[in-house]
């Protein structure tokens, strides 16, 4: 069997842990580490699989023991996992990977404490404004696409990883870590941007009474996200802060723009502006 070890529990880690062990289970044995009690609390009650409170005695069997270790973790929190692992006494074989939406800074932080640990960057592109193991699903991933984004350490790892997620059901593609965060920056983190900004702005001149009385689906759909997790979302809008910035100042541009040809009143510019492009 191969042991693999989910380090994180929450909704991508806690997702991750019950689809392996769906889909995977005749050949890999998983066993989670967290710091939360009412998680792990939570996972013993249903006899799920094997958990432990991360940085004892316990976790740090589990990680000698870890043929592949998923580090699902926050970002601010990604580095000092990384330590612990290394400090670990683990397999030469072991394998490192990640689910974080940003990949340059973490591909840099397991170049510089993973040294002789193979490690591949990870990204799937699954997540929903849910968060914590209380909102885990088996199925999170089937038909999503996963991102190797960065690796090093031994060639088979990629393929490992690889072969894993697709087992799961997701599609596998590979990204440039800088790439990838640029890419990511349009893509998700500045809608997660824009979507806070319209429940903000909506707040401010009606109540929650009125906006879930007469908000359409435009705007549900839209601002559905903005109940993610502001500690989480605040670690990764800073870990991506340069690309961030930069198609927040595009979208600047775009409003003030769109505003000015509205107080001209200007027709022509204004369906100039919103005009898709095919």
């Amino acid at each position: 069997m191969i042991n693999v070890v989910i380090y994180g529990l929450g909704h991508i880690g806690g997702s991750l842990a019950l689809s392996i062990r769906k889909n995977l289970s005749k050949t890999h044995r998983v066993t989670g580490i967290d710091i939360s009690m009412t998680t792990i609390t939570r996972i013993k009650e249903k006899k799920l699989f094997k958990v432990a409170r991360a940085e004892t005695k316990q976790a740090a069997q589990i990680l000698s023991n870890a043929d592949l270790v998923f580090v699902c973790v926050s970002p601010s929190n990604i580095e000092d996992v990384f330590k612990i692992i290394n400090e670990n006494d683990t397999k030469k074989t072991l394998i490192v990977s990640d689910v974080a939406s940003i990949k340059d800074s973490v591909i840099s932080l397991a170049k510089k404490h993973l040294k002789k640990i193979s490690f591949v960057g990870g990204h799937p592109i699954a997540g929903t404004e849910k968060s914590g193991f209380k909102n885990a699903d088996p199925n999170l991933f089937k038909n999503k696409i996963f991102i190797i984004s960065g690796s090093h350490g031994s060639k088979k790892s990629v393929g490992t990883i690889s072969s894993i997620w697709r087992k799961l059901g997701t599609r596998v593609l590979t990204l440039d870590p800088k790439k990838h965060d640029k890419v990511f920056a349009y893509l998700s983190h500045l809608p997660h941007a824009l979507s806070f900004c319209l429940n903000k702005t909506a707040l401010k001149s009606f109540s929650k009474n009125d906006i879930e009385k007469f908000g359409g689906s435009s705007y549900k759909d839209y601002s559905r996200i903005s109940s993610s997790s502001d500690k989480l979302w605040t670690e990764i809008f800073l870990s991506n802060r340069k690309n961030l910035t930069t198609s927040l100042n595009d979208s600047i541009k775009f409003l003030t723009s769109l505003k000015d040809a509205l107080s001209r009143g200007s027709s022509a510019d204004v369906a100039r502006l919103i005009k898709t492009i095919n």
